[in-house]
């Protein structure tokens, strides 16, 4: 009988300590339902993040009207995600509660990487090749494209230039539009870009049906966009259209410079062959039309310097 009260004295030294840790897992669990129903967790301010492209001010304006006065408790990061899910930058979003009544949303943006021309229309695709929308898409998103575009083609009435000339600026430039189309086909259509584009980003040509949310992962398109990334960013900003022919790369820049750059390796080197020749031709006070870099150890150029 001895033996028998002994061994049951540990058992109710284990009871408390089984309490305890019902009493601590059920605590978040009666207080989550407490303030699931509580006004006290209402939310009233809202503070976002991360935004580059996407307009800080009408997201925060489009989060503010969908979850102010909501439960701080009910709101999920899937939620958010799908309150942003017309703003084609938004790649991704993160929440971070501030009690009591403060939701942080940090943004996660797609890096736009070139327009890619489909047929006769325009996309905005990241380095990785996925299509994040359409430039018009793009252009009303972002901002700022569509005033630029009238104000150019709508000039301050209080302006010191004549109608006369205004008209005649307009004409010029139209047929000098035509006649780019006429001559040079798709290069022409690459090195101009889209109408109203919003960003300054180089263009590509791709083949074959182009949808919003998919990954282009052809061949060709994956090489163009391969070199593009790798350029540096002197380069880049300058950098126009690229173009693909049989595994063979071509750059326009926006000075008129065409660049036979053959395959997508080598980038690095390629580069530094490409920045030594220009600089010759710098310091010869000379303007440099074509460089074929694809052997970036027997670099050829035009004019050819005497």
């Amino acid at each position: 009988m001895t033996r028998a009260r002994g061994a049951s004295r540990p058992r109710f030294r284990l009871l408390p300590t089984v309490l305890l840790t019902l009493a601590i897992l059920a605590v978040p669990t009666v207080v989550y339902a407490w303030g699931r129903s509580s006004s006290s967790f209402d939310i009233v301010t809202v503070r976002v993040s991360g935004t580059h492209l996407v307009p800080a001010k009408k997201t925060l304006r489009l989060l503010q009207r969908t979850y102010a006065g909501d439960n701080l408790f009910t709101v999920t990061a899937e939620d958010v995600r799908a309150t942003l899910e017309p703003l084609s930058f938004v790649a991704d979003v993160t929440i971070d509660r501030d009690f009591p009544d403060g939701l942080d949303v940090g943004i996660s943006e797609y890096v736009p990487a070139a327009y890619a021309l489909a047929g006769s229309r325009w996309y905005v695709v990241d380095e990785g090749g996925y299509v994040i929308c359409t430039v018009t898409d793009a252009a009303e998103q972002l901002g700022g494209a569509n005033k630029t575009a009238k104000a150019q083609a709508s000039p301050d009435p209080d302006a010191s230039a004549s109608p006369a000339a205004t008209d005649g600026a307009t004409a010029a430039a139209t047929d000098a539009s035509e006649d780019a189309g006429e001559s040079g086909g798709l290069t022409a259509r690459l090195v101009a870009g889209p109408p109203g584009a919003p960003l300054s980003l180089p263009r590509i040509a791709v083949s074959g049906r182009v949808r919003e949310d998919e990954v282009l992962d052809d061949e060709a398109t994956t090489q163009m966009l391969t070199v593009i990334t790798a350029l540096p960013n002197s380069y880049r900003r300058d950098l126009a259209a690229v173009e693909e022919k049989d595994g063979q790369l071509s750059l326009h820049f926006a000075d008129g410079l065409v660049v036979a750059w053959g395959d997508a390796e080598r980038t690095l080197a390629k580069a530094v062959a490409l920045r030594t020749v220009l600089k010759q031709y710098e310091m010869a006070d000379k303007t440099c039309t074509m460089v074929d870099v694809s052997l970036p150890d027997r670099t050829l150029a035009k004019p050819v310097l005497q």
